[in-house]
């Protein structure tokens, strides 16, 4: 089979292989977890963890570049070990693991048990490894985006691998995840995520180095299922979603109950359709015990069996499930703790963290506070947040412009984790003061302040103690912004773009758009 399989016809051929694969054997020949597998990236400067399966006391040997690991498979055939940091590599390496015993000598690691316990991963390569996760945004792929034809065509790029993994929830932490590392090219490329690849593309060309990028994102889901059961626990403040999913479990019954006599409804209307020659009803739904909307039940399936293996960092594209009435405020509790308890799993201390902004969408009212609760985790050290809403489509929740929040990924990570002075946000607000009838609005980040357009500010409101929000007459002054209203003669609150489909139109020197605010937070709109 070919290592350029698409990732979709590797999804449909290989899907039960393997699933059959991650039943590791109690006994027998030493194994590895999928991610440990021919054509990965290793995270470079930082401690690789290698770990795997054999029969329990059996000695098991690493060995790659020029380190040897030897150690013992407990009682249940668990083994790993940790090898020093390695710097990247130009050319693709080799690892052997073998089981058996220490061997010494020229001939270590060559026909351990005639061959038959010797693992040999081919075609490593050491650079920067990422994890790309979130929901349809970030699982949107490079065959739907902007210039696809183009993009696919030109995809020739072997020192840059993914790892698609393969969907699952868990009621209970798993030890490993189904996939396989595949080279960029023109022929795996196109079912890969769009805002990863760009991201991870610009890492590759601009930093020179090997990119992995781990794509675990899935469409739809909910941060609670993202978060492990004891943030839940531990933060009263997140009850809402635990509670939620009670009342769920509550319902069950009699939501069975319907679609049960719902489904004999059906079926002799279906029956008296088919006799007349017409075409029946649409069938049911049957309502589902056990989804991937449960808290904590991707984290068990993807998060915790990935948190074993090294990165440099998260890409993170997720939020619209979340913008609804009485979860778009306390998202920001559960946002952070979510971050905080990824850090916490992977013992890497607090790695970075970069987050895209939600877009712009009509007809959405709660997606402004959800978008506020976002710009609260920058609290965590190591986090960046890309803004959106400017290349984003307001009558469609997945725009094609994918290739622009990926560059901003890739500013991002550029400042935050590579230590390069490339500016990576627009304006952010800092304060405002009140002078007059006037309310001056301060920004980090305001190197430059102009309008996108040429044209006057727009997207900028302003109210008096009353609270009556009026559209301000918007004037830049040097870094800051002066507003005001005729009708508003003690100005105390502002606003920017705090709208769901976003009308704003000021950016800095480097054209990039300013963060949504208001003055007035309160846990609603």
């Amino acid at each position: 089979m070919s290592m350029f399989l698409s990732t979709k016809s590797f999804r449909l051929v290989f899907s039960v292989s393997l699933f059959l694969s991650l039943l590791w054997p109690a006994y027998g020949a030493v194994t590895l977890p999928s991610l440990l597998s021919d054509y990965m990236v290793l995270q470079q400067g930082q401690p690789v963890h290698i770990w795997g399966k054999a029969d329990r006391g059996e000695d098991v040997t690493v060995r790659l570049l020029n380190q040897v690991q030897t150690t013992v498979a407990d009682e249940a055939g668990h083994w790993e070990v940790w090898l020093q940091p390695v710097k990247k590599t130009t050319k693709p390496v080799t690892m052997t693991v073998t089981g058996g015993g220490v061997e010494t000598g020229p001939q270590a690691g060559i026909g351990a048990k005639d061959g038959s316990n010797t693992v040999v991963v081919k075609n490593i390569l050491v650079g920067e490894v990422w994890l790309a996760a979130g929901q349809s945004n970030m699982e949107y792929s490079v065959r739907l985006s902007h210039n696809a034809e183009q993009e696919i065509a030109q995809a020739d790029y072997p020192k840059l691998r993914f790892f698609d993994a393969q969907r699952s929830f868990s009621d209970t932490a798993k030890a490993d995840i189904a996939g396989r590392w595949v080279l960029c090219s023109p022929e795996t490329v196109a079912e890969m995520t769009a805002t990863g690849y760009a991201f991870a593309r610009g890492l590759h060309q601009h930093l020179n180095v090997p990119v992995g990028l781990i794509d675990v994102s899935w469409g739809a889901t909910r941060c609670e299922a993202w978060t492990p059961a004891s943030v839940f626990e531990a933060d009263p403040r997140l009850s809402f979603w635990t509670t939620k999913w009670e009342q769920h479990l509550r319902d069950f019954p009699r939501l069975q109950a319907a679609y049960l006599q719902q489904q004999e409804t059906w079926k002799v209307a279906a029956e008296k359709a088919r006799l007349a020659g017409e075409t029946p009803p649409r069938a049911p739904k049957a309502p589902e015990l056990k989804t991937k909307f449960e808290p904590s039940v991707i984290y068990n399936g993807i998060v915790a069996p990935l948190s074993r293996y090294t990165i440099k960092g998260v890409v993170w594209y997720q939020g619209e499930n979340n913008a609804y009435k009485e979860e778009a405020f306390p998202y920001r509790y559960l946002f952070p703790a979510m971050i905080d308890a990824w850090r916490q799993a992977w013992k890497q201390g607090d790695f970075p963290f970069l987050f895209a902004q939600l877009s712009t969408l009509n007809k959405h009212p709660y997606w402004p506070v959800l978008r506020e609760s976002q710009v609260e985790a920058l609290k965590l050290k190591n986090t960046s947040m890309v803004v959106t809403y400017d290349v984003g489509d307001s009558t469609d929740a997945h725009f094609k412009l994918k290739q622009v929040v990926g560059k901003r990924f890739e500013l991002a990570a550029r400042r935050l984790v590579y230590g390069e002075k490339v500016a990576a946000s627009g304006p952010q607000f800092r304060q405002f003061t009140v002078e007059g009838q006037h309310l001056r609005v301060w920004f980090d980040h305001a190197n430059g302040l102009k309008s996108s357009d040429g044209k006057a500010l727009v997207g900028f409101e302003v109210a008096g103690p009353d609270g009556r929000l009026y559209p301000a007459t918007a004037t830049i002054d040097g870094e800051t912004v002066l507003l005001h209203h005729e009708k508003v003669s003690h100005p105390c609150i502002a606003r920017f773009a705090f709208k769901d489909a976003i009308i704003g139109n000021l950016i800095n020197r480097y054209g990039l758009p300013a963060v949504p605010f208001r003055t007035d937070v309160k846990n609603g709109l």
